[in-house]
This record gives structure tokens, sequence and C-alpha cells, in this order.
């Protein structure tokens, strides 16, 4: 575990220094404002986590999905009496941050605490993002394994979470996983997932190395009974079904594993928003008309302060589902040295900003 927190900050940023020519220094207005992030402290158990991803559960709830997680298993409210697990998840009542009362979620026993979601076997999963379609709810997911060579560990494909009972609570959820087809090294989902009338639209990432960006596209009622059969790409300007090979000349651009894409009606544009750079990262947005772009060149609108030189920042994402002033953004700090990580409880909790972009 003290390796895992070194490693997925390298997954994420590994080969993924933005090139001067990609952020424009003709910056539209802006404002941001850095929030209180108590919110997520208030759990005795629930001790930090990277990740943050939304999924509005169109029930008044917002549901939260949360990677590598510490959980205090004495219930103290110190992560120094923490271990990690590799996901957990958080259910909000109402959409509100600051007014909302949240409760976080994992599988097994106090004292031995396991992965919401999991799979018999040595793999485990990091969680992308999802939706709700046809009253079901749809978490992506990709699958990690470890290796004694590199960096410790690999990505080994992706797989679809279908539950069933999304309104009822998470501690009997009715879980089916599907394991994703061939992508040539495309992790689907792992980043934004957004839907339409008829289709339930995948960014997705190639790990490790590239960084390179696809949009990937289901048929709704297919993917609501599990069947990806269907899964067509964005390539050569036009959706493609049984593509036998990567297909390099459809890459949008190069993004992080995560990073989160919505429709913004002020700007009535869809907004891309995730971390910029390695080590002390920056926050930086991209602009759409539609989901295949072109997207715009990248725009650096926030630099988190870091206390010393072995803080990072990752993992940056919109959150469109809750209610602020501005749109709200977390990202997360975390620290080359494992025992800072967990002496130091102003990080690893995810921070919060808000944005707001003038035309």
């Amino acid at each position: 575990m003290i390796k895992s927190i070194l490693y997925i900050f390298i997954f994420l940023i590994s080969g993924f220094l933005i090139a001067q020519n990609e952020i424009t220094s003709n910056l539209p207005q802006l404002e941001v404002t850095e929030c209180d992030n108590d919110f997520f402290r208030k759990d005795k158990f629930w001790r930090g986590a990277d990740g943050a991803v939304t999924i509005d559960l169109e029930n008044g709830k917002i549901l939260w999905l949360f990677s590598d997680t510490f959980i205090d298993t004495d219930g103290t409210g110190k992560r120094t009496n923490s271990i990690m697990i590799n996901n957990t998840i958080a259910v909000q009542d109402g959409n509100e941050i600051g007014k909302s009362n949240i409760s976080f979620y994992w599988k097994g026993k106090t004292k031995k605490p396991k992965a919401f979601f999991e799979l018999p076997g040595k793999t485990w999963f990091w969680t992308g993002h999802g939706t709700m379609m046809n009253e079901k709810l749809v978490v992506f997911l990709f699958e990690e394994k470890s290796t004694t060579e590199g960096l410790g560990f690999e990505t080994v494909g992706w797989y679809v979470a279908i539950i069933e009972n999304p309104n009822e609570n998470p501690e009997f959820w009715k879980i089916n996983y599907i394991k994703g087809p061939e992508t040539f090294g495309v992790i689907v989902g792992s980043s934004a997932v957004l839907k339409d009338s008829s289709f339930v639209y995948a960014f997705g990432v190639k790990e490790p190395g590239t960084h390179e960006t696809y949009l990937l596209r289901f048929e709704k009622n297919q993917l609501s009974k599990g069947d990806l059969s269907g899964m067509e790409w964005w390539t050569n300007n036009t959706w493609s079904k049984n593509v036998s090979e990567e297909p390099k000349s459809s890459v949008l651009f190069n993004g992080q594993t995560e990073f989160s894409v919505h429709f913004d009606n002020q700007l009535e544009k869809y907004i891309q928003i995730q971390t910029v750079g390695f080590g002390h990262s920056s926050l930086g947005y991209r602009i759409a008309d539609n989901l295949q772009g072109p997207w715009s060149e990248q725009v650096i609108f926030y630099k988190p302060q870091f206390k010393n030189q072995k803080e990072f920042a990752y993992t940056a994402r919109a959150h469109p589902e809750l209610k602020s002033d501005g749109l709200l953004i977390t990202y997360n700090v975390n620290n080359f040295d494992f025992n800072q990580l967990v002496n130091d409880e102003t990080i690893y909790f995810p921070k919060i900003v808000t944005l707001k972009i003038g035309k």
C-alpha cells in the first residue's frame, strides 16, 4: 500500500507534459474561488481518497466514486490508524455541498474493510465515471494488476458495473460486472461519461504511456442489458463498429486518465477539466461545440498552493451535478512521502474550487 500512492500518481501523469503551444495566454475573464472541503472530513472511518467522481442518481441524491481510500478501522478519525482499500463510494442527500449529508460505503466488516467494487482474483478496480439510464446505474471501472516490473502495476482492461437497484441502500445493491472488449489499451470510461436520448458516450485514454483520448459510444438499451457488442468508436469523422486496430487518426487530444466533460449552459459549449503538468500541477480547461471536437487549446485557470516540494496535484474534475456559485471542481493533493501523507490530513481529502468563465 505504501507504494500505491506514488504509483497512481505516476500512472496518471507520466508521459503527460503539456506542450507550451497547447496553453494560450489569451485568457477570457476568469474567477476562481477556493472553498472549504470540511464536507469530506466528518466521517471518523473514511479518512480521505482520490478520484472524486459524481453521478446524479436522479432521485435527489448524488453518488460519489472514489479510488484508493484510507479507512480508519477503529473510528478514531485519524488517518494514522488507517488501512487503504482500492475504492469506495458515497451517497450525498441533496445537491449542495455544505447543506447536504454524505454517507460513505465499502464492503467487508469494519475491522476488515474491502473495496466496494471487486471481483475474486488478484486484480482490482479503480473507478471511472458513469451515468443513470433506464432506471439502472452504469459505472465504468478500470482493472489493474500487480507486476514485478516497471511501475509495479499495469492496466489490464476495463469493466462495466451495472447496478439494477440504485435507489436502494448501496449495502443492498445488485451489481453485475461485464468485462469490456479489446480496445488496444484505451481505458473506456476512465474519464467522462455522458448520455443523450439514444446513446451513452464514454471518453477513454490510452494507458500506459501516450494518454491519447478517444470517444466511444453505446446504444442505451443494449448497454443497460450488459451488451457491449454494439460499441462504436468515433473514427475518421464517423461512428464505426468492428474496429480491428487502434484508430490513431481519431485522437481528440492528450488528456489525463481521469478528467471531466459536460455541456455548460452558460458557455453553450462542452467543457473539459483536468490537471495539467507534472508534480506541482495546474488546473486547465478546453472547450468544444461537439463531443467529437475539434477541442480548443488548453487554458490554465488555477495553480494550487503547495506546502512543500513533495506534494503533487492530480485528478481534477468538474461536478455540474452540484449546485454552487460557479462551476464546482475538485482535485486531489498527494505527497511522495507516504509518512507525510498519513500524518497530514490537510491533504488527500478532495480540494474544492469554483470557476466562473466570462464570455
